[in-house]
């Protein structure tokens, strides 16, 4: 079956890491003529979450121009979820758009929440009519913990996962008898399986402090930046699902490269520090992505089911991070670049009953798009 067009607009290749005790093999250039031949055995999208939230930021920070965009961060909100609207595979989740705006300020009746579309059964026209409502003129207060607050009810009569994404720039509006957002943030996570993806609109390039606040809610929020809400076509899967790919490439005539592949073993048991005798595949990796300026990187981290699950979700995120923080310092690849995401022993690709099962699940799967 031929598969040259899904290639060119999805991902380019898979890149699967595994953490096996043998040595190392290196990158392999993939290449390609016009008339390579793609054959594809199957394209998987695993749904990890049953419902989203979208909590849109309309107060009056959002008037602000985003860096050298020339646009207001309340458009490019608007323009940037009706695109992943379009985009995002239906899996059969549950959605709904929310704002939050200050429409009453006492302490005995607060009605900040403003609902564009309740949860319900996802529909990809019904939300993007909901996403159509969102203004593009921002104004008032920013009372966001009130918001977080009021979603109390809507979190307890859904069932499975929740996932909440808030635009944020990290500020909001004190009042004497609300507490913080990320109080609020807390104790909704302690009720409810809910973890929050926030959206940092701030334009701060490092908000490191801000990121650890958000990390302290539970072990599967994280913050995204407002740059990569803008550019990364992969925003939704770290959250919503996870990619499984499995392809088979043939190719004759060879002239031109269309990515790299590479299985090695980079981790040791328990460990997320790169073994030195990996650099060099790394070196290529880097180089390749410096030599190709459009292509971006999609790492994905995993582990075996030894230990703790909340252990190796932490430990995968350990693991991702130092490849991308190696790219990064080594090689100037801007994080914008790069999509990070980390489950755990979740997605194992052999059975976990034996050594070298388990070899295989301690692994880091890598996607290179955007050629």
């Amino acid at each position: 079956m031929k598969k040259k067009n899904v290639l060119l607009m999805c991902l380019v290749l898979l890149v699967a890491i595994s953490i096996i005790p043998t040595g190392a093999r290196a990158y392999e250039l993939i290449t390609k003529t016009e008339t390579v031949i793609i054959e594809q055995e199957t394209i998987e999208l695993k749904k990890i979450a049953d419902n989203f939230i979208i909590l849109c930021d309309t107060s009056q920070s959002m008037n602000d121009l985003y860096k050298k965009t020339g646009k207001k961060k309340i458009v490019l909100q608007k323009e940037i979820l009706k695109s992943r609207n379009e985009a995002l595979p239906d899996l059969g989740f549950n959605g709904g758009l929310y704002g939050y705006h200050p429409e009453a300020l006492t302490p005995t009746r607060v009605t900040n929440l403003i609902t564009y579309l309740s949860v319900r059964p996802y529909d990809k026209k019904e939300f993007a009519e909901a996403i159509g409502k969102l203004p593009t003129d921002a104004a008032g207060l920013t009372p966001l913990q009130q918001a977080l607050s009021e979603l109390d009810p809507v979190l307890a009569s859904l069932k499975g996962h929740t996932v909440v994404f808030v635009v944020t720039d990290g500020s909001y509006t004190k009042y004497l008898w609300t507490e913080k957002p990320i109080d609020t943030a807390k104790k909704l996570a302690q009720k409810y399986d809910v973890s929050f993806f926030v959206i940092d609109s701030s334009g701060k390039e490092k908000n490191q402090p801000f990121e650890y606040l958000v990390n302290s809610i539970n072990a599967r929020s994280r913050v995204i930046s407002f740059d990569q809400f803008i550019e990364d076509p992969l925003f939704l899967s770290g959250a919503l699902f996870v990619l499984d790919i499995r392809i088979v490439k043939k190719s004759k005539d060879i002239e031109k490269v269309i990515g790299m592949k590479l299985s090695n073993a980079l981790f040791a048991f328990d460990s997320a520090e790169i073994n030195p005798k990996y650099t060099d595949a790394l070196k290529k990796l880097g180089n390749y992505m410096q030599n190709t300026p459009k292509a971006r990187l999609a790492l994905s981290a995993f582990t075996d089911n030894v230990g703790p699950s909340s252990y190796n979700l932490e430990l995968s995120r350990r693991r991702v991070e130092s490849i991308a923080s190696y790219l990064e310092n080594n090689y100037k690849i801007k994080r914008t670049r790069m999509a990070l995401n980390y489950y755990g022993e979740a997605n194992p690709v052999a059975s976990n009953d034996t050594d070298e099962g388990r070899a295989k699940n301690r692994r880091v799967e890598a996607f290179i798009f955007g050629l």
